[in-house]
């Protein structure tokens, strides 16, 4: 007997399929179809039950590890014994009918013509068998596709296409095999053309249910359009345009993100503007840059020493890396501002330099970083936001210090603030890193906003906010 197919190497089987010959022929093809499906889904199903991701779909984790277990034990191996049946059996469908054609003798050649017709129904059982196989598969299939690994879609897809296409197959082999019987074999041809009617009202529904799982993909990728084309106005609009609106441009960014908010976020989408100033994210999920952090990161100088940076930004490797040698905050800062980068400049590779104090200034002064400096202030504080929490916490558009004002600070004087606070920044700091006022507990507004104290102090300035 001829080895098992299934042991064969692909190139050896497609070379078997490809030679001309009956065997193997379309049912082994089709019950092939339905191996590939099989292991498709089962790989899927594996992705989704993996630990990393298993308390994802615990609503169908156990539905879908009983559908593998199906398949593992039972689908996949009765496709493999299939794969091989159909080929030795068609093979001896086809070896009586050359003999009866070859025969002389009329009593002879119907006789083998009688057993050609026994062995192809037995042939056409065979497809039976698979097209109820890849019926089950095909709704397994689909319920993986909208259950499992949501990355895995295309595996999911593909196995539920298979199954369908393999299913038609089926349908398509045995309505040719029935008409090599005669009427005296009606009830039979009857029989076996009802089971294949029912198949194929199977199919036409499986067909439509494979078809708008494609549509849920075509449908999930046009919904992103708006974000995509969004962005790429902007850059458009405002990458090397010496007359920036820096904050526009932020507010353009912002307005596009916070619309298209449950695109970037899969969970625990944003209910409030400040959650979305996340320029890590942002980077990531909408501009598609690697980014990472680590210890240190360094660049030659024209001197030749290495100086050590924040960050750095490849724009044509879509790289972003920032150091963590420095406070959250510091990091938060450095990775809005490489955002701004992205957004605003066309040089390849830029990077932002160690801040002098760790808190808002920096030594480079070169035009690109002066912008990506601003763009980040903007990004993490923006201008109404600020307005808004200042205003909340102070009870005053502008805070004034002054006697009244001054009281409020536990019943201090205004000569004790300014015996504190020697200057504006300094009491622009005070304000920054407040927690509590006038009988009042809340979170400061550097920490509601994650920057640090100093760029707080210099932000509220900016705005003149506060009055010394």
């Amino acid at each position: 007997m001829e080895s098992e197919l299934i042991k064969k190497t692909v190139e050896d089987l497609m070379e078997k399929f490809g030679a001309g010959n009956h065997k193997p022929g379309s049912g082994s093809a089709a019950a092939f179809q339905g191996m590939i499906s099989a292991k498709l889904i089962s790989t899927v199903i594996s992705l989704t039950a993996d630990e990393k991701r298993r308390h994802l779909y615990s609503h169908c984790v156990i539905e879908l590890l009983d559908f593998q277990e199906q398949i593992e034990r039972r689908i996949y191996p009765t496709l493999v014994d299939l794969f091989q049946f159909d080929s030795e059996q068609f093979d001896k469908t086809i070896k009586l009918r050359i003999a009866r054609n070859e025969e002389k003798d009329e009593a002879t050649k119907n006789q083998l013509r009688r057993q050609a017709l026994e062995e192809l129904k037995i042939a056409i059982a065979i497809p039976l068998q698979i097209a109820s196989l890849c019926n089950e598969l095909a709704e397994i299939s689909a319920y993986v596709f909208d259950n499992g690994f949501k990355s895995a879609r295309g595996d999911s897809q593909v196995g539920l296409s298979g199954a369908v296409s393999a299913l038609a197959g089926c349908i398509a082999i045995i309505r040719l095999n029935v008409l090599s019987f005669d009427s005296d074999e009606f009830e039979y041809c009857k029989s076996v053309v009802s089971k294949v009617d029912d198949l194929d009202k199977e199919y036409q529904i499986l067909n439509k249910l494979a078809n708008s799982k494609i549509k849920i993909l075509q449908a999930e990728f046009e919904e992103k359009i708006p974000l995509f084309q969004g962005v790429n106005d902007i850059i458009n609009k405002y990458r090397g345009n010496i007359d920036l609106n820096i904050e526009q441009c932020v507010r353009e960014l912002q307005n596009l993100v916070w619309t298209n908010r449950h695109l970037i976020w899969k969970k625990n989408i944003p209910n409030n503007e400040l959650q979305i100033l996340r320029p890590d994210l942002i980077l990531k999920r909408v501009l598609g840059y690697d980014y990472f952090s680590s210890t240190r990161f360094g660049i030659p100088s024209k001197e030749g020493e290495v100086i050590e940076v924040a960050g750095i930004i490849d724009q044509p490797n879509k790289l972003v890396a920032v150091s963590n040698s420095f406070s959250p905050e510091v990091q938060k800062f450095t990775a809005a501002h490489e955002l701004g980068h992205a957004i605003l400049h066309e040089q390849p590779i830029l990077h932002r330099d160690i801040p002098t104090d760790c808190a808002g200034k920096r030594k480079t002064r070169d035009k690109t970083e002066v912008h990506a400096d601003k763009f980040a202030t903007f990004f993490l504080m923006p201008t109404k936001s600020i307005q808004k929490e200042f205003e909340k916490i102070f009870s005053s558009k502008l805070f004034e210090l002054n006697e009244n004002s001054a009281f409020k600070f536990g019943g201090r004087s205004t000569n004790d603030i300014r015996r504190e606070c020697k200057n504006l920044r300094g009491f622009s700091r005070k304000l920054a890193a407040l927690e509590s006022f006038d009988n009042k507990e809340f979170t400061s507004l550097s920490n509601k906003f994650n920057v640090s104290t100093e760029a707080m102090a210099i932000r509220l300035e900016e705005l003149q906010l506060v009055r010394y």
